[in-house]
């Protein structure tokens, strides 16, 4: 089987779910039963053909407590679809001009609130029933996009990027602190700058970093291990005078322009229309899972692979 990207939310234990689906004795469970869709398997068969030091029997439980296989009448099936991209993607005129009207305000920070807040909300916030899919990867497919926030009602951290980038960014690194994941090696800088430290404690001092450098922007501000984490991740950047400025947008809360707000009611009103056909769960999932790579891919800045930004 070529290489798959499994996509899912559960109404179980997710990170329980991750753990298990990261276990590569999933793949060569999912490639066997996969192969083998039209036959009748039994689970002599999985052990002769899937040799391991784990139980094995113990993790397929695990997998049909997931509902990610059925045993019925001592045979084994897979119980999700694994898609395959097919055509590129298109959408009508009338949705393309709206995408235009509302990405093209010279803002960034407009920008990544249409394509990392009101679209993922407007595509993914309804879909309230678990789902859980497999997506066959090739060199031409659309990247799968992942999203991150962390944070506290003071201060969100959100990361949006395809998902074999994983982006050194403070999303991203809390998100696997909270998780207890290895993190990659990319990270290993920042690690060595704050370490474990907790994010209710690095918000209010991060913070403090903010208003200095905008009281302050001289070369000689006062360094901190805070300051150099946010060089480290690019969220502080200098400039050719050697000021510190803020190179990563907070987005606020002021009231967009009546002809933005009409754009936004516009594709509101139309983007359903694409999906509504869709009674699969699962295709309809995968369905916006693809549109929404495709709209980002097309409306990100050109020099951009991903989105980062406060709220």
């Amino acid at each position: 089987m070529k290489n798959v990207s499994y996509y899912f939310t559960s109404n179980k234990s997710e990170e329980e779910l991750t753990r298990i689906i990261s276990d590569p004795l999933f793949t060569r469970i999912v490639s066997y039963l996969s192969e083998r869709k039209e036959q009748d398997v039994i689970l002599r068969q999985i052990k002769a053909n899937i040799l391991t030091d784990k139980n094995l029997e113990l993790y397929l439980d695990k997998l049909i407590k997931y509902n990610l296989i059925e045993r019925a009448n001592r045979r084994y099936t897979l119980t999700f679809p694994i898609f395959s991209q097919g055509e590129s993607l298109t959408l009508p005129d009338s949705i393309t001009q709206s995408f235009r009207a509302v990405t093209q305000t010279e803002s960034i920070s407009t920008d990544y609130f249409v394509l990392g807040e009101w679209l993922w909300s407007l595509l993914f916030q309804e879909e309230q029933d678990p789902y859980f899919f497999g997506i066959e990867l090739s060199s031409k497919s659309l990247p799968i996009f992942r999203k991150r926030e962390e944070g506290n009602d003071l201060l969100r951290f959100v990361s949006v990027y395809p998902e074999e980038l994983v982006p050194l960014d403070l999303a991203n690194y809390f998100n696997l602190l909270s998780r207890r994941q290895e993190l990659p090696s990319h990270f290993e800088p920042l690690q060595n700058i704050i370490g474990d430290v907790n994010i209710h404690y690095f918000i209010p001092q991060m913070q403090k970093v903010l208003r200095a450098i905008k009281r302050n922007r001289t070369r000689d501000s006062k360094k901190n291990i805070f300051q150099e984490a946010l060089l480290v991740t690019g969220d502080l950047k200098k400039n050719e005078e050697n000021q510190l400025f803020l190179a990563t947008p907070i987005l606020d809360s002021t009231e967009p322009s009546e002809a933005f707000q009409l754009a936004l009611d516009k594709l509101k009103t139309e983007l359903p229309l694409l999906w509504e056909g869709i009674e699969t769960n699962n295709q309809r999932l995968f369905y916006k899972q693809q549109l929404y790579s495709f709209i980002v891919v097309n409306y990100l800045p050109i020099d951009q692979n991903y989105i980062k930004y406060f709220k």
